[in-house]
C-alpha cells in the first residue's frame, strides 16, 4: 500500500482551497497567483541563523587567544598573557557580531506544485495566470473616463478589468507595453482632447517599477512627455506599513513585492484615494480604513 502523498508545503488540499477562496473573496472576484502566494506566506517568514565569515574568524581568534593565554600562564606572566587575553576578548566580540539572522519569505515552490497538480484536474475558478484580454475593445472602457490608469504588467490589466475596476474607478486601463492594443488609440485620443485627464501609474515595489513614470514620459506610444503623471505604485517603504504585506514579506525583501500581492479591495481603496488627492497608494488605503473606523494599518 502506497503511503499518502505529503501535502504541498505541509498544507492540505482543503487548506489550499480555503486560501484560494480568501484570495477571491469567496469567489466574488478574480485573483492572481501573487495574491494566493501572499495569503499562503502570511506568518510563514523563514528565519535562519548562521555564523558569517566574521564569526568564523572570531572563533579562530578565541582558540588562538586561549592557547596564548595558557602558554602565558605556564611560561610568561607578562605581555604574552596580556596578548592572549586581548586576542580572546577580540574573538568573543567578533563571534558576537558574526551571528547573522536572515529572514526570507516562505518558499514559493509548494504553491507552484499545488497549482500545477490542481490545474491538471481542471481550471481553478477566478484564477488569472496569464493575460487573456489582448483583443479587448471599448467594451472594457467605462461610460465616462475620469482617469487613465497605466500599469506596469499586462497581467495587472486583466486582474483590474475582470474585477470591474474600470467602472468602479471610471478609468481607462492599459499597460505600459500597449496592452490591450485596441484600447491604446482611445487612450491617445483622450490625452489629445482632454488636458484635465488625470494619469495614474501603478507598479510593483521593485527598481523597475519605481522607474515606470520616467519610462512613460520617454515613451513614444502615448503622448505623455508633457503630462503630469501621478505615481500611485507600490514602494518598498510602504510595504512594511501594510499589514497584509508585512506579514508575508520580511524587510529584506520589500524591494521585490508585486503590486498584486495586495488584495483587490485594498488596491481599489488606494487608487480611489489617489483620485481624491491622496499622495500615495498607502495613504489612500489608510484614508479608507480611517473612514470605516478601523486601525491605522491596512488588513
Amino acid at each position: 500500500m502506497n503511503a499518502p502523498e505529503t501535502p504541498a508545503g505541509g498544507v492540505s488540499e482543503a487548506e489550499w482551497l480555503a486560501l484560494a477562496r480568501q484570495a477571491s473573496a469567496d469567489g466574488a472576484g478574480y485573483f492572481t497567483e501573487n495574491q494566493l502566494y501572499c495569503r499562503y506566506a502570511r506568518g510563514r517568514v523563514q528565519v535562519t541563523r548562521y555564523i558569517s565569515q566574521r564569526g568564523k574568524v572570531g572563533l579562530l581568534m578565541v582558540v588562538l587567544g586561549l592557547a596564548i593565554w595558557i602558554y602565558g600562564l605556564e611560561a610568561d606572566w607578562g605581555m604574552t598573557l596580556v596578548l592572549g587575553i586581548a586576542v580572546t576578548l577580540g574573538g568573543v566580540a567578533q563571534v558576537g557580531t558574526g551571528v547573522v539572522t536572515r529572514r526570507d519569505p516562505a518558499a514559493r515552490e509548494p504553491l507552484t506544485r499545488w497549482l500545477d497538480d490542481r490545474l491538471a484536474q481542471g481550471p481553478l475558478p477566478k484564477l488569472i495566470r496569464a493575460p487573456e484580454l489582448a483583443q479587448a475593445g471599448l467594451e472594457w472602457s467605462p461610460p465616462r473616463v475620469e482617469c487613465l490608469l497605466i500599469v506596469e504588467r499586462d497581467l495587472l490589466v486583466d486582474w483590474l478589468l475582470k474585477n470591474d475596476a474600470h467602472r468602479l474607478l471610471s478609468a481607462l486601463i492599459v499597460s505600459e507595453s500597449g496592452y490591450p492594443e485596441r484600447l491604446v488609440p482611445e487612450a491617445r485620443r483622450l490625452l489629445d482632447e482632454r488636458s484635465d485627464l488625470k494619469v495614474i501609474a501603478l507598479h510593483d515595489a521593485t527598481q523597475r517599477g519605481v522607474e515606470l513614470r520616467s519610462r512613460l514620459q520617454a515613451s513614444s506610444s502615448l503622448p505623455l512627455a508633457e503630462r503630469e503623471i501621478t505615481d500611485a505604485g507600490l514602494f518598498a517603504a510602504e510595504v512594511g506599513e501594510l499589514e497584509e504585506l508585512a506579514a508575508a514579506f520580511p524587510a529584506s525583501h520589500f524591494t521585490g513585492v508585486p503590486l498584486d500581492a495586495l488584495s483587490f479591495p485594498s488596491l481599489l481603496a488606494g487608487i480611489s484615494g489617489v483620485q481624491r488627492g491622496a499622495l500615495s497608494l498607502s495613504a489612500g488605503i489608510f484614508d479608507q480604513v480611517k473612514t470605516r473606523g478601523g486601525t491605522n494599518r491596512a488588513a
